[in-house]
């Protein structure tokens, strides 16, 4: 009835997406628990969206699916939080977070683009809502599991279509040559990264689950990830693989390191597409030579006080110079300056430190692989973001802040301090059952 009211007042995109704002609204009314899985697991398919405006704004902006699930995540985050009475400073790695989160707010004012740096800092503050929301809400062993069955769950669509993709020939064409699969994605690199994130977590449930379907779908998915990464011909990703592996070998055994130079010596020589992407790289006319020289353009986009101050503001690079950085720590350092470059390696440091000792801690086997698959995702990540960009694309921010806050849940790290409040029916029962 609330869509047929809508179609009647409303272009046919408009209803459609209000309506879903408007489920997702009831569904955090409900159980937000429930919202905040239900926005994880739709996230990667929607994202192709975001090149499709509902509705128009001045300037760069527009809202479209991709863009309303931010302030959906956004909106669940702060009526939680105010309905919870959470302190969110208590919460682990929140200071830095929020420190960033302040700089690029103010970057805001002398970004190039405004429409476009709120647009980038919304997307920003709907990833640190996910993080509060996982970390907080998700208070058993049962509902972090499902955070993870939510994320494999979540692939199994995009994977789907690349290999459509790949089969009837469609993709991307702006690398010269070659045909890219990008999935439910707008462009094969953010595909192929949100891959890599996921892979090793595919391995992990695959090694530890009980179920026979469940192991039987893996041992389709995880082969079928790895073609996509491929297919998506991101040389960035093809490295995040293989770093991730080297941290598995390194912490489990690390004399097998010593058949890495192999492996990747006979995928050089014995696959033409891989030795051709790398081959290109090195050439005076290749990706490398050009990223060296968009690197020393976008050091141009900030002036010297900006850049050791809070940055020309988010988007600057990619409004500026018409293409992004390929570097995210020189983007950091140019859109958010060295404020929140410094706050950023704080983050990563703290996240860092939070995994190794809940490795170390882990209670089972499952939780100790579980953390390593993170880790695994972590180093890839910070050595992809070398040559690549990472925190500009929401949908990989969500995902990896996820299971972030999935590692940082069972580290013990957090103490929840609430205000005395009256339990849901649901918080009833489980507490009668649990007495």
């Amino acid at each position: 009835m609330i869509l047929a009211l809508l179609m009647l007042v409303l272009p046919m995109k408009a209803a459609l997406a209000s309506s879903v704002v408007g489920a997702f609204i009831i569904l955090a009314m409900v159980d937000t628990r429930v919202a905040l899985l239900s926005l994880l697991l739709v996230r990667s398919t929607i994202d192709v969206t975001a090149t499709v405006p509902l509705l128009s704004a001045s300037g760069s902006s527009n809202v479209n699916a991709a863009a309303m699930m931010s302030f959906i995540a956004i909106g669940l985050g702060f009526g939680h939080i105010a309905i919870s009475r959470i302190d969110v400073m208590r919460v682990p790695l929140a200071k830095p977070l929020l420190i960033f989160l302040a700089i690029t707010l103010l970057g805001v004012a002398l970004a190039p683009d405004r429409n476009r740096a709120l647009q980038d800092w919304i997307r920003t503050g709907s990833t640190f809502m996910i993080y509060v929301l996982v970390v907080d809400l998700l208070r058993t062993r049962v509902d972090l599991r499902w955070v993870v069955r939510v994320m494999l769950i979540s692939a199994i669509i995009p994977i789907i279509v690349g290999i459509q993709q790949y089969i009837v020939g469609e993709g991307n064409l702006d690398s010269p040559g070659l045909v890219r699969i990008y999935g439910t994605f707008t462009h094969p690199s953010p595909y192929s990264f949100y891959l890599v994130q996921l892979l090793p977590l595919a391995l992990v449930f695959f090694l530890h689950t009980q179920s026979k379907i469940a192991r039987l779908l893996l041992s389709l998915m995880i082969p079928a990830a790895l073609f996509c990464v491929y297919a998506a011909q991101t040389r960035g990703a093809w490295v995040g693989v293989v770093v991730a592996i080297m941290v598995l070998m390194t912490a489990r055994a690390r004399w097998t390191l010593i058949f890495v130079p192999l492996i990747l010596g006979a995928l050089f020589f014995g696959v033409p597409s891989v030795r051709a992407r790398f081959s290109e790289a090195s050439q005076s006319t290749g990706s490398v030579t050009w990223r060296q020289d968009q690197w020393a353009d976008a050091l141009r986009v900030a002036s010297p006080p900006q850049l050791v101050t809070i940055g020309r503001g988010l988007g600057a690079v990619d409004v500026v110079l018409g293409n992004l950085t390929h570097n995210e720590y020189i983007r950091l350092l140019v859109e958010t300056g060295a404020g929140g470059l410094v706050a950023m390696f704080f983050v990563y440091r703290g996240l860092f430190r939070i995994a190794m000792k809940a490795y170390r801690e882990a209670a089972t086997p499952y939780e100790r692989d579980l953390t390593l698959a993170f880790l695994m995702a972590l180093v890839s990540r910070v050595v992809i973001a070398l040559s690549d960009n990472i925190i500009v694309y929401p949908a990989l921010e969500w995902y990896f802040w996820a299971l972030a806050g999935v590692v940082v849940a069972m580290s013990g790290s957090y103490e929840r301090r609430r205000v005395a409040q009256r339990l849901t029916p649901i918080e009833a029962d489980a507490a009668a059952a649990a007495a």
